[in-house]
């Protein structure tokens, strides 16, 4: 907590002229390094991907694995992700959804 301050506390304060803008510029350039501390996390899903586009934002971000329900018509497509990602991502099916509606 190298501003001792919360970001979206920062961000009014900027807007109210008490902060600079640099310390936030700071904040997101780090963020944008560290990938917001994504690299090798694990994606977990209590319903499937309907599209590969959610795994595609997960990999680009640099998660190595991905749970999830599977069941889309699509799965096909979210595995072909996984498989031509570099490095590869592991993924599992968990065959349960865990919500109702």
């Amino acid at each position: 907590d190298a501003h001792g301050i919360g970001y979206a506390d920062l961000e009014l304060a900027i807007a109210k002229g008490n902060r600079d803008k640099s310390e936030k510029k700071a904040i997101d350039e780090q963020v944008q390094r560290d990938r917001a501390g994504l690299p090798s996390s694990v994606m977990i899903s209590d319903a499937f991907f309907p599209f590969r586009d959610g795994a595609d934002v997960g990999i680009a971000q640099g998660v190595s694995a991905i749970l999830q329900a599977g069941g889309s018509l699509r799965d096909f497509e979210t595995i072909v992700a996984c498989n031509v990602a570099v490095p590869k991502v592991a993924m599992m099916f968990t065959g349960q959804r865990s919500f109702k509606h």
